[in-house]
């Protein structure tokens, strides 16, 4: 019986000691992967970390642009109807869109439409946002109309560049 109990006492401490060097080893494996997975996570930490402050400093110029924007919008150009009568030998009215080249009464109600109301609007779009906007709502007898020439047109009524904005739609035909 002591043979006995001493082969199951043998087996059981080479059992328990199996049992422990393999715990051991499952534990220095799982903390190793613990341990690099936070190596990785501290990593993705940082680049989000430098994302968003490029991020916040990309909305801060968004910002300081929409603050000029509205800083411009108040320092608006004042309209000089009788510079504009002279140019063209008729009266002009403030934001009248026909008065750009291409542009008829259809046509301006259209963009007014869509929200485009004043010659600074009209300059800010590009040809290529008008010419969508005349296809949305005119339809396909909207596609002869060519506005490439129209934003920049508005910008010279808006900034009361009558006498050039006369030369230059004489050079024009249908505001091409």
């Amino acid at each position: 019986m002591n043979e006995r109990f001493t082969t199951d006492l043998a087996f059981i401490l080479i059992a328990l000691i199996v049992a422990a060097l393999l715990g051991f080893i499952i534990g220095y494996l799982y903390r190793r992967i613990r341990k690099a997975r936070f190596v990785a996570l501290e990593n993705e930490k940082e680049q989000l970390s430098v994302k968003l402050d490029a991020s916040v400093k990309q909305l801060n110029a968004c910002n300081r642009k929409l603050e000029d924007c509205i800083n411009q919008k108040d320092k608006a150009i004042a309209f000089d109807a009788v510079a504009a009568r002279n140019a063209f030998s008729m009266k002009v009215t403030e934001n009248d869109l026909k008065i750009v080249e291409g542009i008829g009464e259809k046509i301006a109600s259209i963009l007014n439409k869509r929200g485009i109301v004043t010659w600074l609007q009209l300059s800010q779009k590009s040809p290529e946002a008008i010419k969508d906007i005349l296809l949305e709502e005119g339809g396909p007898t909207y596609k002869i109309h060519e506005p490439k020439t129209w934003p920049e047109q508005a910008l010279m009524a808006y900034e009361g560049k009558w006498t050039q904005l006369k030369e230059y739609q004489e050079q024009l035909t249908a505001g091409r």
